[in-house]
């Protein structure tokens, strides 16, 4: 039988996008695991420029994720990635390490 690749599986088709990719901000949700189940995050990704002027802060010299508390439609997942943008790759990439990551837990905790 032969193998079809007109449309094979991409990662973006599981995330609901809530803004247009390539900016610096990009706020989306997704399905993941989380303390031992299955979660709907609520995230937003900031490249580090933008992290840095949403909090009045300097901008931070690797990458940071943050789960402060449950959020209104899952929870709240906010990452700062050194990057120039936020583009379709890297919300790929985004979304394969929160889903790879064994140990997350709540709190600020920098990395990179």
């Amino acid at each position: 039988m032969p193998i079809n690749s007109s449309h094979s599986h991409d990662l973006l088709d599981e995330v609901e996008l809530l803004g247009s990719p390539g900016g610096e901000k990009l706020r989306l949700r997704f399905d993941g695991r989380f303390e031992n189940k299955v979660v709907r995050w609520d995230a937003t990704l900031f490249t580090a420029t933008a992290w840095a002027e949403a909090r009045g802060e300097e901008e931070p010299p690797g990458n940071i994720i943050e789960i402060p508390d449950k959020g209104e439609t899952g929870i709240v997942l906010n990452l700062c990635l050194k990057v120039k943008c936020i583009d379709r790759p890297t919300v790929r990439k985004a979304v394969m390490m929160v889903r790879q990551y064994k140990r997350l837990q709540r709190g600020r905790h920098e990395y990179g």
